[in-house]
Parts: structure tokens; sequence; C-alpha cells
């Protein structure tokens, strides 16, 4: 009945995200990571991957942002509220036949997806991404500390039924991208995975940094 609900007030955008800001120090951590790695360049096109409510599209010139997400509730308070382009899209059949994204941020939803999703998505993530191209992954992970309570109570509300340690998204996602960079932090009282990857397959070049804690 819990998850009902959770459900049903995740369809009002602006609500969701009051409440996981509440949780998330205003999302001050995500911004600052999304800001360090991903280019604020008009030239430089980016794609926002199940961007939700777009949220972060305020972080990049509105002529090189387009987010992307499968609820079109989200799309709608996205177009309403914030500037660049929003379309209503699988992630696991992108369509953007015209030209290639540079960048491609995924945040925070491969843990809703199983392995075999999470390798369509990664799949056709790298189709519609330049060869070479900046993709920056930040994912659930379980909580680091048994203390973490709220932490704990919150990927259980939220039906993330895919929360992974970081070595499971990096074997998922290396056939298609090759990790240069990986890193644990927490933002507010949600443990993450942070991966800056590059748009070619891992096994074509050498090996990645070991993943640390911020």
């Amino acid at each position: 009945m819990l998850h009902a609900l959770i459900e049903k007030l995740s369809n009002f955008p602006g609500f969701f995200l009051f409440c996981r800001g509440l949780l998330e120090a205003n999302f001050t951590v995500i911004r600052k990571t999304i800001a360090e790695h991903l280019a604020s360049d008009p030239r430089v096109r980016v794609l926002d991957v199940a961007c939700g409510p777009g949220a972060f599209s305020d972080l990049f010139p509105e002529q090189s942002y387009t987010g992307i997400d499968i609820n079109p509730i989200y799309i709608e308070y996205a177009k309403q509220h914030y500037r660049g382009e929003f379309f209503v899209q699988d992630a696991r059949r992108l369509s953007f036949p015209d030209s290639p994204f540079d960048e491609a941020l995924v945040y925070g939803v491969l843990h809703h997806l199983s392995d075999e999703d999470v390798t369509e998505v990664a799949r056709s993530l790298s189709g519609v991404v330049r060869r070479g191209g900046k993709v920056l992954v930040i994912e659930d992970i379980p909580a680091e500390s048994h203390l973490n309570l709220v932490g704990h109570l919150l990927h259980w509300i939220e039906n993330g039924h895919y929360i992974r340690p970081a070595e499971e998204y990096r074997r998922l996602l290396s056939p298609f991208f090759r990790v240069v960079e990986e890193r644990l932090f927490r933002s507010g009282v949600c443990d993450y995975y942070m991966a800056r990857m590059l748009a070619e397959p891992e096994n074509e070049t050498a090996s990645s940094e070991p993943v640390g804690t911020a």
C-alpha cells in the first residue's frame, strides 16, 4: 500500500522534487558533481537520460540541452518550468537520427531496471553519443552504513528494486563504455556510485582507475 501511495505521489513532479530535495540537501552534491564533469558550453550537445522533471537542465545552456523521460507528466512539467528540449522517449529505444550527442547524463534510473533493461539502455545510448563522447553515470548503491536508516528506508520506499554495488554497474556498462574515473559519494542520506565514461568499449583500451570514496 505504501509503495502504491509513493507511486501516485511521484506523479506530482513539484512535490517529488521538494521531497527528494529535502533528503538530498537540495541536490547540492549531485549538481556539483554534474557541473564538474559535464560541459556548460553551447557547442556541446548534452542528452539527459531519464531527466524526470528536468531539475538539472539549468546546469547547461538552453541550446545544448536535451532531456528525455518515459513519463509524459514529467516531460510536460519540464517544458513548463525549464529551458531546453524535452521529449517523451524510452531510454531503451532512443531515437535521435540527425546527429550524435557529445555528452550524456544518466542519473538515478538504472537502479530501477533489470540487468537486461540496463544493457538495452547502454546499447541504445551508445548509438546516440559520438564515439569518444563523455557519459556521466550517477546511480544509487546500497547504503554503506548500517546506521543510515533513512537511506535504507528511502531505497525500500522508492521501489529501487535493482540497487547494485559499484562493480555490478561497471560490469553492465563496460561492454559499451570505457570507465575512466569512478568514485563513491553521499548526497544527503543517499549513497552513490559515479562513473565518468567514454563512448567506446572497455576492452578496446586500458583498464580504469580503481573506485575511491569521496
